[in-house]
């Protein structure tokens, strides 16, 4: 398929060919992010927990397949250029809602209807916002208002909310493995016969073209999927591998994921903004400049992005862990720098967020990181981290005072954090 530039608006100065490439790069670049915060949605999904309220199997790539396949429907309807990147985001956070609303209304089946009206919410300051919450918002609905979630009239639900609706049905459908012929024929037959019922006619028959090559079921299998989409929306293009952060939207995506990571527990209310809120009053006193000074901020708001792949119940366990549950744990800075990695996230930012367990003597974790292995960020976030958690309420203690806190964090001093940062501490944070 080739763009039209006028998907692209009008054109001025630089040639119109270069310019186009430019957005290219930009829209491959959202999308890589946002595939990356899918996979953070991805881990929080998993939980057994919130597969036990919704009664169904999430995780699992859910929310990149969703993404895949109604990019693919919506090519097959004509979408353009920004249309199908639109359709694309949507798809990885459809399901943005469920971690929020789920201490609530767990095990109610009241979370479906909830999931999709706070998902459209936590998506509004996103670029295009309007057009994703609508999409999330109605991706629940079907012809048949028996099935509906919020009984919508058809007329209010958008295409893109009637292709995110067949695009998650069919994937929940689908199995983790490469399909036989018979087990990709039952599924086509399952739509044709849920047309007007579960799916609305039109992308019923966008699914049906679109299925018709073995190549989409392959490709939904793959691991390098965000690849073959990128390759099917904006060309072969080599990303680099990190980017400047830019401002706004990147602080309303890591304030997003911030509350969501928050949430999961009921013991980290404001953790991650408490952390982001005092390393850059720490950072702010050691002169650091207002750039650095917002990039340290967002990376406090996402240094325990990884945590949402650990269970509540671990989370909230209200006596001792045993060995296995803090092997888990200690997985949660690996994900974090994963995570912000794929997202392109520029190094130094990843290694402030991912590295605050992490000690100078070597004895932290994951990565065993010694002395000058770790930088002033990374050091002032993990004080900062051990602070914010010693003076917040947990399940198996109550908060220390601030003064408490610090005197705890000052017996390791040289060994395990920064002296001179602790004393800074002392200064900012008392």
């Amino acid at each position: 398929m080739n763009w039209d530039l006028n998907d692209y608006g009008p054109r001025s100065g630089r040639s119109k060919a270069k310019l186009v490439e430019q957005e290219l790069l930009e829209d491959a670049f959202y999308i890589r992010r946002m595939w990356s915060f899918s996979q953070a949605l991805d881990l929080g999904l998993v939980d057994d927990e919130v597969e036990k309220g919704l009664q169904i199997a999430l995780g699992q790539r859910h929310g990149e397949r969703v993404a895949y396949i109604a990019m693919r429907l919506g090519r097959c309807l004509g979408f353009g250029k920004k249309d199908l990147v639109h359709l694309t985001v949507a798809g990885l956070l459809h399901d943005i809602g469920v971690l929020g609303c789920f201490r609530e209304y767990h095990g109610d089946l009241r979370i479906m209807r909830k999931h999709c009206l706070e998902g459209a919410l936590a998506v509004e300051r996103f670029p295009a916002g309007a057009i994703l919450a609508s999409a999330i918002k109605y991706h629940h609905e079907t012809p048949d208002p028996e099935y509906s979630v919020l009984h919508a009239p058809n007329i209010e639900v958008p295409l893109m909310a009637r292709i995110l609706s067949l695009a998650d049905h069919v994937d929940v459908r689908l199995q983790r493995r490469q399909l036989k012929r018979h087990e990709r024929d039952e599924i086509l037959k399952w739509v044709v016969e849920e047309t007007g019922t579960l799916f609305y006619p039109e992308v019923a028959a966008a699914f049906r073209q679109v299925a018709r090559k073995e190549a989409f079921w392959l490709d939904i299998e793959q691991a390098q999927l965000l690849q073959i989409a990128l390759g099917l929306l904006c060309g072969q293009w080599q990303l680099p591998a990190t980017r400047e952060l830019e401002l706004g939207f990147t602080g309303d995506l890591a304030a997003t994921f911030a509350d969501l990571i928050d949430q999961k527990s009921e013991f980290t209310a404001r953790h991650s903004r408490s952390v982001a809120e005092k390393v850059e009053r720490m950072a702010r006193g050691l002169g650091w400049e207002e750039k650095q000074l917002h990039e340290i901020f967002v990376a406090g708001l996402l240094h325990d992005l990884g945590k949402l792949s650990v269970p509540k119940k671990i989370l909230d366990k209200p006596g001792p862990l045993d060995s296995h549950e803090i092997d888990i744990i200690r997985t949660h800075p690996y994900h974090t720098h994963r995570l912000l990695t794929e997202a392109g996230f520029p190094t130094q930012m990843v290694e402030w967020a991912a590295h605050h367990h992490e000690r100078l003597d070597g004895k932290g974790y994951p990565f065993a990181l010694a002395g000058t292995e770790i930088n002033e960020g990374a050091r002032l976030m993990a004080i900062v981290d051990i602070f914010s958690a010693l003076t917040e309420d947990r399940p198996y203690r109550r908060a220390m005072t601030p003064g408490e806190a610090l005197a705890q964090i000052e017996l390791g001093a040289g060994v395990a954090v920064d002296a001179k940062l602790v004393n800074l501490a002392r200064e900012i944070l008392l």
